[in-house]
């Protein structure tokens, strides 16, 4: 429970700083990742009160958040990443068909292979822009880039994610104990991975940089 108090609490910090920051640029100014962040506290503030109530009927809403998850990050990279549009279009509809034909998105479970197309698209999304900021390489430290930070966080996350989901169901009859274990990490990586947003957002502000290269 702890763990979880801190993870929304600084999801919540994230998001009052996106709004700040909105309210003294744009949107656009952040590639709207106030939005991402917005969704994603509301979602889990959400699943936290529906589980302190016992209830678990809202498992299927995570379905639906994947596909925003895809979408969302469609943009802000084909964005970021103008050379690479076409096939960013592609794989979008290839995984939204995919989705449609291949996934149970419309169940009332959480379908895990959604999760895992999340991360594999994340993954490889963010070694693209490694790759691109390090071929093209400037006087800029990339450290002092907000895109580095998003995609740092979107590889760790993707990452553990990716190897949780495949050890859940050979755990839950195996060693449910150290499926505990990894439940409760997943918080610790949430955490630092909305540190790390909130590192992006604080170099926006500080740089006065737009997130577009």
């Amino acid at each position: 429970m702890f763990l979880q108090i801190i993870y929304l609490t600084i999801l919540f910090i994230d998001v009052v700083k996106a709004i700040v920051l909105a309210g003294r640029k744009n949107l656009s100014s952040q590639g709207y990742v106030l939005i991402y962040l917005l969704v994603s506290f509301l979602l889990d503030l959400y699943g936290h009160y529906k589980l302190y109530l016992g209830e678990r009927d809202f498992a299927y809403l995570f379905n639906y958040y994947s596909i925003f998850l895809i979408v969302f990050f469609f943009l802000y990279y084909s964005k970021i990443l103008p050379k690479f549009k076409k096939i960013y279009w592609y794989s979008l509809v290839i995984m939204l068909v995919y989705i449609s034909f291949f996934t149970k998105f419309y169940g009332q479970d959480y379908d895990n292979r959604l999760g895992i197309l999340v991360c594999f698209y994340f993954i490889t999304n963010t070694l693209v822009w490694f790759y691109e900021r390090l071929k093209n390489f400037d006087d800029r430290k990339i450290t002092d880039d907000p895109h580095f930070w998003v995609s740092c966080g979107l590889m760790l996350w993707s990452i553990f994610f990716i190897f949780r989901a495949i050890l859940m169901f050979f755990l839950q009859e195996e060693d449910p104990d150290f499926l505990e274990i990894l439940k409760s990490t997943q918080y610790v990586v949430n955490i630092i991975m909305y540190s790390l947003f909130y590192m992006a957002l604080r170099k926006i502000e500080t740089n006065k940089i737009q997130m577009k290269r």
